[in-house]
């Protein structure tokens, strides 16, 4: 019996997330002549995109900046600001409004598409797909690639002019983000740093979480480890069985995660601050004033933070009733109280892991591409975009800012380089 035939395509992206869906529309728009296709290992594309900003889709900031990205050493890697400036926020944008997307900003300059769908992001995206007559091919899983980029997939071999890596990462397994990436590459000489999961919970052995489940505070998180400070964040905390969650706590846990799924090696904690716009000081001569009020010390707290929370604050200063009066506190639980509204601290056990991750840390060594064209520095026509290399953005719309703008820079790269070469 013959072989199948291999397929042959001028660009292959291999990949339907946010970066290979964008990839394949850049590319047609600046040469409809060339054949484009994209290989998605499950039935249908963009999953990943449906569970963003809480089905709302936060589709990119407007504050896209260098500082906003981290490299798996912890370091805001230059490297991504070729592709910012080359594709910016303004301009995404626009390529979206062209085919119909309408976007709304919000808060910290968050941006969201005007009808709060995710659903509306990514059938504007596979409308345009379709009408560019790119070849999307499902349920077709990259099992291999060599130097002559030439693909061996569950579904038959291809073969292209370009190749563009859009695979995504190991976050959110149920999603379809890919796993295989680091050994499929290692071949062709690429490298992948170490990685772990970010954008997710942090959890803590400490029993206080547990009391307080449910409970949100608005407030200053930071990560210590031998009271060094890794890591500070601001905003909306929440208290869950596990240990802590909220914004703040998902920009924080890549800090936590670096020894996943171990426990941080050299031990961290967790300091919470309830009061941020107050020093400890001021607390404690608030809390003085406040024993004059005809309060006991079930309501002491209350009008200052949530009530529950306030009493296991109390519950961790003194052994007392809270039945007892506000005025029997002596000066040093005072004191004690003051210091535990400004700095809780909860040792950090570790994170949620890679089924609540919202990303992954690390990815492709940057070395291995030119941040200017995101071309592989190892295999001729071999590009790179998106959450497979080694760049984390923060919560809030960064990572598919870095998408859009690297999936893009990838796609003209890749085009340049065909139309050069005919």
């Amino acid at each position: 019996m013959a072989a199948p035939k291999m397929r042959k395509f001028d660009i292959i992206i291999i990949g339907g997330g946010a970066a290979g869906l964008i990839a394949a529309l850049q590319a047609k728009y600046e040469a409809p002549h060339l054949s484009v296709a994209v290989l998605e290992k499950e039935a249908r594309p963009g999953r990943k995109l449906l569970a963003t900003g809480n089905g709302r889709c936060n589709i990119a900031n407007r504050r896209a900046a260098r500082e906003h990205y981290f490299n798996a050493a912890g370091d805001n890697p230059a490297f991504v600001q070729a592709a910012l400036k080359a594709y910016p926020v303004a301009d995404n944008l626009a390529f979206f409004r062209d085919m119909g997307l309408l976007t709304k900003e919000e808060a910290d300059g968050k941006m969201y598409p005007l009808g709060d769908q995710a659903a509306a992001v990514l059938d504007t995206l596979r409308l345009h797909i379709a009408a560019k007559q790119v070849a999307l091919i499902t349920e077709t899983e990259v099992l291999g690639i060599n130097r002559q980029l030439q693909i061996h997939t569950n579904n038959g071999d291809f073969a292209a002019g370009a190749v563009i890596l859009a695979l995504g990462g190991v976050a959110s397994p149920k999603l379809s983000t890919s796993g295989n990436f680091a050994e499929m590459l290692k071949p062709l000489g690429h490298r992948t740093t170490p990685l772990h999961p970010a954008l997710c919970q942090i959890k803590t052995e400490s029993p206080l979480p547990k009391a307080l489940q449910g409970i949100k505070f608005v407030g200053r998180a930071e990560i210590r480890q031998q009271n060094r400070l890794l890591g500070a964040e601001e905003g909306e905390i929440l208290f869950a069985a596990y240990g802590v969650s909220g914004p703040p706590i998902l920009q924080l846990s890549r800090l936590a995660a670096a020894d996943y799924p171990n426990p941080p090696s050299i031990p961290q904690e967790i300091r919470l601050d309830m009061l941020p716009n107050m020093t400890e000081e001021e607390i404690a001569a608030e809390l003085r004033r406040r024993q004059k009020l005809p309060l006991t010390l079930e309501d002491y707290l209350t009008g200052m933070l949530n009530k529950r929370l306030g009493q296991q604050m109390i519950k961790l200063a003194t052994p007392r009733k809270l039945s007892e009066p506000a005025e029997s506190l002596t000066a040093d639980e005072i004191k004690r109280l003051a210091h535990l509204l400004k700095c809780l601290s909860l040792p950090i056990s570790g994170v949620t892991g890679w089924q609540q991750a919202q990303v992954m840390a690390g990815g492709l060594e940057l070395k291995g591409f030119t941040a200017q064209n995101l071309a592989s520095r190892l295999v001729p026509g071999l590009f790179a975009a998106g959450e497979v290399l080694d760049i984390c953005g923060a919560c809030g719309g960064y990572n598919l800012t870095w998408a859009w703008s690297s999936g893009r820079l990838a796609a003209h790269s890749a085009v340049n380089l065909l139309q050069k070469g005919r």
